[in-house]
C-alpha cells in the first residue's frame, strides 16, 4: 500500500500490438463516421431487397459514429461555419426547426451538430412512428439548456 503523501499510481503506457494498430484508423473521428455511414448504407440497401433490418435504429445508432464521436473529436472550423443555407446543395438532408434560442439562433452546420451531439447524448431524440421505412418516420431532436427546450428539429429527407 502506497503512503498517503505519494498520489494515485500512474497506469502503465498503452503500447499497441501490430494488430492494434493495423486497425487505429478506427480512432480517427472522420474514419470512424465513414464506417458509420458505410454500415448505415449496407442496412439501407438490405432493407431495399426485403431483409429483415431496422433502418431507422440504424440510422439512430449512426447519429453516434457519424455525428457525436466527430464533433467531440474533431470538429473542423471550415464544417463549424459552413451555413445551413449551403447544405442542400451540397446532398446533405434539409431541417425543419421548430424552436431555436433567439439569442444562439441556429445558423450553421456546428450549431446543428451542436443541438444534435446534446439530443443523442441526453436522450432526447423521438420518432414519430414506429415504422421500418425511413420516408414514414420523421426524427425528432431537442437540446435543452436548465431544463427547457430551446432548440427542437427533425429531418426532412431520407437518407439517399
Amino acid at each position: 500500500m502506497r503512503g498517503s503523501g505519494e498520489g494515485p499510481r500512474r497506469p502503465q503506457a498503452f503500447k499497441a500490438t501490430s494488430a492494434e494498430r493495423a486497425f487505429s484508423s478506427r480512432n480517427e473521428a472522420l474514419e470512424f463516421a465513414r464506417r458509420a455511414r458505410h454500415n448505415l448504407e449496407f442496412i439501407v440497401q438490405a432493407a431495399g431487397r426485403g431483409d429483415d433490418v431496422h433502418v431507422v435504429t440504424q440510422l439512430t445508432l449512426s447519429l453516434l459514429g457519424m455525428v457525436v464521436f466527430p464533433r467531440e473529436k474533431l470538429l473542423l472550423e471550415a464544417i463549424k461555419e459552413t451555413p445551413l443555407s449551403s447544405l442542400a446543395k451540397e446532398g446533405w438532408p434539409s431541417w425543419t426547426i421548430t424552436r431555436d434560442d433567439s439569442a444562439q439562433p441556429t445558423r450553421t452546420l456546428g450549431d446543428i451538430l451542436k443541438h444534435v451531439r446534446n439530443a443523442v447524448a441526453h436522450g432526447r431524440i423521438t420518432f414519430t412512428s414506429d415504422s421500418r421505412l425511413m420516408h414514414e418516420v420523421r426524427l425528432l431532436v431537442e437540446d435543452c439548456k436548465g431544463g427547457s427546450s430551446r432548440f427542437l428539429a427533425h429531418i426532412d429527407d431520407t437518407i439517399g
